[in-house]
């Protein structure tokens, strides 16, 4: 009877210390995701400003942490973007992005864009980062986070026409994506050939204003490689047998 009486007791404190482990808060930013062993937080944090300068009040980013509820330890796993405002987390979801059966944690970002930074930019600018499982808690994935990337829509000189549309603004379009061919042919990691289907201009990078005079037409057959945030990176082979690299969006490939 003793040892049962000492048995029963050992249980209640382990299950009692167990709950006030993983005792946590909402999260201040967006509410805080359960996971196995404990849960994801987003705290607000004060920024440290520039010395010296006194007219800007308290600014505030987001951090995302890892609670863990074995040993009740809190580990900081990123910081969302700061661009002169805390912005707010649009979306945070986990998806088997590798199909290994390990979700990775989807974090959608967004910051009003208040200043002038000379691009016309119509609505907020967007940041996705991708986390995946360690043993211990999580760290980002450069890989996926680069795949889905950061970015705004983008107006023409008249404000009249989009140049760009950021494409991941919410978890339904990330959803979408992960099930895509295009997308399961790129996390393969085997060759990629695609068919333009428009005159579509060619970049030196992913951005408007690295524009070049080359272009490609509708018909002409590349190689992928590389994807960033709705845009390739290609390869085309001239009828002469030359090599043209550049990006080009990926609206403009049939397959992307």
């Amino acid at each position: 009877m003793s040892f049962l009486k000492n048995t029963l007791v050992a249980l209640s404190v382990t299950c009692s210390l167990n709950i006030y482990a993983c005792e946590f808060s909402g999260g201040k930013a967006f509410p805080s995701l359960t996971v196995e062993n404990g849960a994801i937080v987003f705290d607000l944090v004060s920024i440290e400003k520039e010395s010296g300068d006194a007219s800007v009040g308290e600014q505030l980013g987001i951090d995302v942490n890892f609670l863990n509820c074995n040993d009740g330890s809190k580990k900081i796993i990123g910081q969302l973007p700061f661009l002169a405002d805390t912005g707010k987390v649009r979306a945070a979801f986990f998806a088997d992005a590798e199909q290994d059966e390990v979700n990775e944690l989807f974090v959608i970002h967004s910051i009003e864009i208040r200043s002038d930074t000379g691009v016309r930019y119509s609505g907020d600018y967007y940041t996705v980062v991708v986390y995946r499982k360690i043993h211990d808690g999580y760290v980002q994935d450069d890989r996926l986070t680069k795949y889905f990337g950061s970015g705004g829509d983008v107006l023409d000189d008249n404000y009249h026409e989009f140049l760009y549309v950021f494409p991941y603004k919410d978890q339904s379009s990330i959803s979408d994506k992960l099930a895509s061919r295009g997308y399961k042919e790129w996390r393969s990691g085997r060759p990629v050939s695609l068919v333009v289907n428009r005159k579509s201009p060619l970049y030196s990078s992913p951005v408007l204003a690295d524009i070049t005079s080359m272009y490609l037409v509708a018909g002409d057959e590349v190689k992928q490689e590389s994807v960033e945030a709705g845009w390739l990176s290609v390869l085309y082979r001239t009828a002469k047998g030359n090599v043209v690299r550049g990006w080009i969006q990926c609206a403009n490939a049939d397959g992307c």
